[in-house]
């Protein structure tokens, strides 16, 4: 067998290995994962399922690959659905995925100035948030620039923000938003517009 080949092998082991070895420390119980084993597993996409865009630059990957691991059979039913349906153009409404577990909201929403759009954040759930079509500009502010304005109502909490950096939306991402990712939504870009909104809901496990 001529050597190309044989490091062909050599090479395809080594990557199996290097999987198997990540997989093992993301599933392990109670072993925290690295921010740089994170970023790995989130940019493999075996978390997929066939939902092409990615999680926006941002995101939170060490949260992100914690909350797949203690909840994996969620996140694959979430992410299934949303890779088998027509985003676009399926009705508006509320799909549940699992019961009150995870469900998703499908809507044509109109954005606003970002004096009329609050700043949040919530507990029970996990905001994945995805623009299939037009432009919204989120808002992502630190806990420690924010002062809450209202009482915890299951799910939400309100605040104002002296510091906020703006994002707009793209269809190759979408945004996840943890406890500790305050933000704000539904603000304009460079006009008012509707745009195709998804916001799955998913069960947050501390």
């Amino acid at each position: 067998m001529k050597k190309s080949t044989w490091k062909s092998k050599l090479l395809c082991i080594s990557m199996a290995v290097a999987t198997s070895l990540l997989t093992s420390n993301l599933y392990a119980a109670n072993k925290p994962i690295s921010k740089k084993e994170a970023k790995r597993w989130c940019s493999k996409k075996e978390w997929a399922n066939g939902f092409a865009p990615v999680p926006y630059k941002g995101t939170d990957c060490v949260e992100f690959a914690t909350q797949y691991a203690k909840n994996k059979e969620l996140w694959d039913k979430m992410f299934s659905w949303m890779a088998q349906n027509d985003l676009l153009n399926m009705p508006e409404g509320t799909y549940p995925i699992d019961g009150k577990r995870c469900y998703i909201k499908i809507s044509n929403s109109q954005t606003r100035d970002a004096s009329k759009s609050k700043v949040e954040s919530h507990r029970q759930y996990i905001d994945l948030q995805y623009v299939a079509k037009g432009t919204e500009r989120f808002g992502i502010i630190n806990p420690k620039d924010a002062t809450p304005v209202t009482e915890y109502k299951p799910d939400v909490i309100h605040y104002t923000a002296k510091k906020i950096k703006y994002v707009d939306s793209k269809p190759d991402f979408f945004f996840l938003f943890f406890p500790n990712d305050y933000h704000q939504a539904l603000v304009k870009a460079e006009k008012e517009e509707i745009v195709r909104l998804i916001v799955a809901k998913i069960e947050y496990i501390p």
